[in-house]
């Protein structure tokens, strides 16, 4: 029996403990379709059949025994319909970013299957937490990633491995750049973070950057002050309050970004009307020292940008 084989067997077992509390396969089953997740297997057989497989934990008692498995959950009968050698494409980067004063940098992961429409986005927070083994340790020591794939039931559908082409010592180089995170935090990151077709079209490093501070300067503009800070001219703050928030609102509502008045595509500078009066804003980026003009506007630990409004006719 094959080494796949063998394993899938293994996992089917897991459908005689449907009384056990966590059901993890039964509540990933009942998810929406091209969901995705990630989790721990365990690769030896043990005798204790609750051993069988463990939901993803943050505790310290982990051995080499587990491996990180990736779970994709396929429209029904996709997974027999798919081609008999499933073509694979994985890419994985690390989305930093920012939630209040504290900096996350948590992974993505994107898988595309040959024969299926979806494009599967797994986020890995390895490092809000005690986790041991590192699932980015342990990926860049594998020579294949698993990938499991699971329709309508609560059991396995197929197994698929490919070859482990990531530079995960990279990735996790970028993961501890920063301090330490929270869950809260890197749930809100998850929330805020691009969707998998954006981070899928992040074919070169300059377009990363680019997507990146246009999106960091969407957020700032929104109202996300651990960015930056605002500033009015003398003829903006001698607007009454309620005219300054008006304003304010106008800006963050801004859309009109065309090839004419946004050349480089950032959302850095636009302009809006109040009582027929123009306004101006724009969005510079300066070093955190609030000094020297910022080299890397795409990070956010190297960056603080500033918001400036003024009267059309003040320049």
């Amino acid at each position: 029996m094959s080494r796949n084989k063998q394993l899938l067997n293994q996992l089917n077992q897991y459908k005689q403990f449907e009384s056990q509390q966590n059901d993890f396969f039964k509540i990933f089953s009942q998810s929406p379709i091209g969901t995705s997740t990630w989790n721990w297997i365990l690769i030896s057989p043990r005798s204790e059949k609750s051993q069988v497989f463990l939901p993803l934990s943050t505790g310290t008692n982990l051995t080499k025994d587990y491996e990180p498995l990736f779970l994709l959950k396929l429209p029904p009968g996709k997974s027999c319909d798919l081609e008999t050698s499933v073509k694979v494409t994985a890419k994985a980067g690390v989305f930093i970013t920012k939630v209040g004063a504290i900096s996350v940098a948590p992974v993505y992961v994107l898988f595309h299957l040959s024969g299926n429409n979806y494009l599967y986005q797994v986020w890995i927070n390895h490092y809000g937490g005690d986790m041991s083994p590192s699932p980015l340790d342990k990926l860049q020591k594998m020579p294949y990633l698993t990938l499991l794939l699971i329709e309508e039931k609560p059991q396995p559908e197929r197994l698929i491995k490919i070859d482990n082409q990531i530079n995960w010592s990279s990735l996790k180089a970028k993961v501890e750049s920063v301090n330490q995170w929270n869950l809260a935090a890197f749930n809100a990151v998850k929330s805020l973070g691009f969707s998998a077709q954006e981070l899928w079209n992040r074919t070169t490093e300059k377009e990363v950057k680019k997507t990146t501070i246009t999106k960091l300067n969407d957020r700032f503009r929104n109202g996300d002050k651990s960015l930056g800070e605002y500033r009015m001219s003398r003829q903006v703050l001698a607007l009454p309050r309620k005219k300054q928030k008006e304003l304010f609102k106008e800006i963050q509502d801004f859309s009109n970004f065309t090839p004419e008045n946004d050349p480089k595509g950032l959302h850095e500078m636009g302009k809006v009307t109040i009582d027929g009066v123009e306004y101006i804003w724009k969005i510079d980026y300066l070093d955190t020292s609030m000094i020297m003009l910022s080299d890397a506007p795409e990070d956010i630990n190297k960056t603080t940008r500033v918001l400036l409004v003024i009267r059309a006719d003040e320049r």
